[in-house]
């Protein structure tokens, strides 16, 4: 890389911090709404949610996600509560749309995608609180009610099809065996794997009531490969594995032992991103970061996620 393109890659990602500010105000936004709907539902109903208070927001979600760094710093690296409904389905909606991104959907396919990302788990709120907090593993009883959420979200949104249909089998799997309705490849609408992807690389890559580790971005991939290969289309993981291996802001380590910053993906070689190289090995802060393209200087290559 030349070093008037080191340059602009180094200040692509200042203005990525600079736009931090607003995408907060984005994401904090979808997640208030999403929280007021939670405590106060009264008589509020989820095609409500959906149609008059997060439909209307859709499409600047999609622009900050086209635009800008700020919303998948939230999304990737901030924290998500106990209570995690919220956060965790803005979350999956943000990674779906990066993932059908690179399948080039188009704005109405994306606009549509969005919508039921941030609706896949409403029928959660109906599962008994007690369960999806356990800290503990569900026992198989405990199993069997969790599996009945994608039913209840699907009547709740039954008059808005697509999206309803959607949330219905966004746990179905290509090799059938998924639930609630055990179908397979063709019967299972697209929209539905890629949230469905998106929803366990989240699940990873934040603590649960159930587990306190948090994946790495690598150690999530190299889980849902060892895992959930044979349960997605191809065209889906190679779009995850291009976004998510080493997403923009990922700490890692080097050959040599010195610590880095993911500034920029490569999706076509996704192990082989743009680097700041930050820390020597000894883990002492470089008066001058020196930026790397791993792609074109072969010397250097990431060993882990830190």
């Amino acid at each position: 890389m030349l070093e008037s393109d080191l340059v602009k890659t180094d200040q692509k990602a200042r203005r990525g911090k600079r736009a931090q500010g607003s995408a907060d105000d984005l994401y904090n936004r979808l997640v208030d709404t999403w929280n007021k709907f939670v405590h106060t539902r009264g008589g509020k109903s989820a095609l409500d949610l959906m149609e008059k208070r997060l439909k209307p927001q859709v499409s600047q979600f999609i622009k900050a996600l086209k635009s800008d760094r700020g919303v998948m710093e939230k999304v990737l690296f901030g924290e998500e509560p106990e209570m995690y409904l919220p956060h965790h389905n803005v979350n999956v909606a943000a990674l779906a749309v990066k993932v059908a991104l690179g399948m080039s959907y188009s704005d109405d396919e994306l606009k549509r995608l969005a919508l039921a990302a941030l609706m896949h788990d409403v029928g959660m709120l109906d599962m008994p609180t007690q369960i999806w907090t356990k800290k503990k593993a569900l026992s198989p009883a405990e199993v069997g009610v969790i599996k009945k959420h994608p039913l209840v979200g699907y009547d709740l949104l039954k008059p808005i099809d697509e999206v309803a249909k959607v949330v219905l089998q966004e746990h179905e799997r290509m090799n059938g065996t998924g639930y609630p309705q055990g179908l397979s490849e063709r019967d299972i609408h697209e929209f539905a794997y890629i949230i469905g992807i998106a929803d366990i690389y989240n699940s990873l890559t934040h603590i649960r009531p159930y587990r306190e580790k948090r994946y790495s971005s690598l150690e999530a991939i190299q889980e849902i490969i060892k895992k959930e290969k044979p349960k997605f289309p191809t065209t889906v993981l190679k779009s995850l594995i291009a976004h998510f291996l080493f997403p923009v802001g990922t700490r890692v380590e080097l050959n040599r032992g010195e610590k880095a910053e993911v500034v920029e993906e490569n999706r076509t070689t996704p192990m082989r991103p743009v680097v700041k190289i930050t820390h020597d090995k000894n883990d002492r802060a470089y008066d001058e970061p020196k930026i790397v393209d791993l792609d074109r200087d072969q010397t250097f290559f990431i060993i882990r996620s830190l």
